[in-house]
């Protein structure tokens, strides 16, 4: 593998290309072959397959033991994420040109500029990016690995458990129909529910560590617009007379480019809200049912294999909850701040009326920012993220006093 300039956009979406190829969802090449075609076909449904391995015996252990909240809350935080993936994977594969399209613009706003400096502005966000979806997935494994490791320590200490039951269970709780805890049942369906379980990780980090770096690459580029129009602003502090003759036409060019490139890019969030807007409603809907029911899975589990795994789970689904609406904070951000920068750093007062009016435009469309929104919640931002705090919240109380009612009638 041929070694990544820092300066393309290659390197910087390396971790979700390996991801989303793993699974068999990364836009195709123009050029490929059939035998190619039907490996990333295979990957797809091998991926869909190893998710449901999970996610449909959990669903089983909770219609056998319904009424249990132990069983409830451990299995059901895990179930719903599985449906999570499962829903996202689908729907994008479905939609697959409009994700073509928009990795492909992706691509093409790279090059806005050649300039070093320039570029800067949006290389800090597509790197942050990167490290945000490495850390992700190492989150995910991480969990993943806690899983297992509690697993195999329970086994170690309970080797044997009162009437001579065997102490030992698979890292998720699943119900297949048969017993699994003799050998050699239990080692196969053991290690393939880890495979399983990390091909799962690999999933999910996938799609959204893909949809995190579309939005902060998409508010590098506002960014880029307020680095060129802090640019204007001192070449007319420094070169009033040249720079803002009509015969050099350089300000003239240089402001319609601002212009087009932010109509570009207001385009651009149309696109994205257009096929991220499931996604993100069915993330900030089911967040706040993944957060309590981890949370009261760590406060009810009385082994301390147990609550180690599900505050990994619970902390995972944390950064998972982040990474969502970080960027659409980011994006609310640079988005307005395109018109503070064209008021506060260029000095409009000294510019003809024709080009004043070229700034206005700017200045009003700005105040009308961009955001990624998600139906019913109108825009992702910080604020969102308090939003299904408050949420999961009240699961919670719900569940505690289900809880209690139970306790009160045994």
């Amino acid at each position: 593998m041929r070694k990544l300039r820092r300066n393309s956009i290659d390197y910087y979406i390396l971790p979700n290309k390996i991801m989303c190829s793993m699974i068999g969802i990364w836009p195709p090449d123009e050029k490929r072959t059939i035998s190619s075609k039907l490996f990333t076909y295979f990957r797809f449904i091998f991926s869909i397959m190893a998710t449901c391995t999970v996610f449909v015996p959990g669903l089983l252990v909770i219609a056998v033991n319904w009424g249990d909240l132990k069983i409830l809350t451990g299995v059901g935080c895990v179930s719903t994420t599985l449906a999570q993936c499962l829903f996202k994977i689908i729907y994008l594969v479905v939609r697959r040109e409009k994700s073509c399209r928009l990795y492909k613009e992706l691509r093409s706003l790279w090059d806005s500029t050649d300039d070093p400096k320039e570029r800067q502005s949006y290389e800090g966000l597509a790197y942050w990016a990167r490290i945000c979806s490495i850390v992700f997935y190492s989150s995910g494994t991480t969990t993943v690995i806690i899983f297992t490791v509690s697993a195999v320590f329970d086994y170690i200490s309970n080797e044997r458990i009162g009437n001579g039951v065997s102490g030992r269970h698979l890292p998720f709780e699943v119900w297949y129909g048969m017993d699994v805890t003799e050998s050699p049942r239990f080692e196969i369906a053991f290690v393939c529910q880890f495979l399983a379980a990390l091909l799962c990780a690999v999933a999910i980090c996938a799609v959204d560590t893909s949809c995190l770096t579309t939005i902060l690459h998409v508010s590098g580029q506002f960014r880029l617009i307020s680095t060129w129009i802090s640019n204007i602003g001192i070449e007319i502090r420094c070169h009033s007379i040249n720079y803002i003759s009509d015969r050099s036409g350089n300000l003239a060019t240089d402001l319609i480019r601002c212009i087009r490139h932010h109509q570009r890019l207001i385009n651009l969030v149309n696109d994205v809200n257009d096929l991220l807007t499931p996604i993100i409603f069915l993330q900030l809907l089911t967040s706040g049912i993944e957060i309590c029911l981890s949370g009261f899975a760590v406060m009810s589990n009385g082994s301390s294999a147990d609550i180690y795994k599900f505050i990994s789970y619970l902390s995972s689904m944390m950064i998972q909850l982040l990474l969502w609406c970080w960027p659409g904070e980011i994006l609310v951000q640079e988005s307005q701040e395109i018109g503070y920068t064209a008021y506060l750093n260029v000095p409009w007062y000294k510019l003809p009326p024709i080009y004043r009016r070229q700034l206005l435009l700017i200045i009003l469309r700005s105040q009308k920012y961009c955001s990624i929104s998600a139906l019913t919640f109108q825009t992702l931002s910080i604020h969102t993220l308090t939003n299904v705090f408050n949420t999961a919240a009240s699961y919670f109380a719900l569940l505690r006093q289900m809880q209690e009612e139970e306790v009160s009638k045994s």
